[in-house]
């Protein structure tokens, strides 16, 4: 068994090579512990065919990452020093059960505090996930403004935003200009957050995904097939309930 270090596309995945004599026929994915990828290949599988396969089915491979790390990932379990996900950093949960008076919850040095009656998961959970869905409203409104006076073709227009818990879908623009966006993004980056919007603004102008829509979307965020890439391989981690 033999490990070789590559990147696939520098800037979007990488993955370890193990060659296994009994495999003589096609290439096979696992993840390792970290939840790294790694190609099982054929012995006489050079790297630059390993490469060049991987590279032409680059969609395939991030379906197969999201699906495989969702599946291995731990559940939430919303007790103190676990750590959670805020604008693409993690941050540790601090509860401080009181006696009385209402729940608390505010982001401050470095920690998510919550100052609640208790401190049961099923509480600690729906305050935590009244916190993202307000935290969302703010930055998505302040990323949607920052965003679409990049675009010509939304000059004078109102862009209904509204926000959803989703499983799946990080977006959608509808028929009628309405954007909707997950309130799991508030958990990503801001650069990731920021290509969900363009994305959504670029429908505005083009409802499909026809060569037109890219190259609108392409002069609108040049950066959208890495964001697209890093979002469909590590995604799954902003979901976990």
């Amino acid at each position: 068994m033999r490990r070789i270090n590559n990147k696939l596309r520098a800037d979007t995945l990488e993955y370890t090579i193990i060659r296994r004599r009994r495999l003589t026929k096609h290439l096979h994915m696992e993840l390792d512990q970290q939840g790294g990828l790694v190609v099982v290949a054929p012995n006489h599988w050079s790297r630059r065919y390993i490469r060049t396969t991987l590279a032409q089915n680059i969609p395939s491979v991030e379906s197969f990452l999201a699906k495989a790390r969702e599946r291995h990932a731990n559940p939430l379990q919303y007790v103190h020093g676990e750590h959670h996900f805020y604008l693409g950093e993690r941050y540790p949960l601090v509860i401080h059960p009181i006696t009385a008076g209402k729940s608390h919850i505010a982001l401050v040095d470095g920690e998510i505090r919550i100052c609640a009656p208790g401190s049961q998961p099923e509480k600690i959970q729906t305050i935590l996930q009244n916190w993202y869905r307000h935290k969302a409203g703010v930055v998505f409104n302040e990323r949607l403004a920052v965003i679409s006076r990049r675009a010509p073709w939304t000059r004078d227009k109102i862009i209904p935003l509204k926000l959803r818990r989703m499983k799946r879908s990080w977006g959608n623009c509808s028929s009628k200009g309405v954007i909707k966006l997950n309130t799991h993004l508030v958990k990503a980056p801001l650069a990731i957050i920021d290509s969900v919007i363009a994305h959504e603004l670029c429908h505005l102008e083009e409802m499909n995904h026809s060569r037109a829509f890219y190259a609108l979307l392409e002069k609108l965020n040049p950066a959208w097939r890495r964001d697209h890439a890093q979002l469909r391989s590590g995604g799954f981690i902003y979901l976990l309930k």
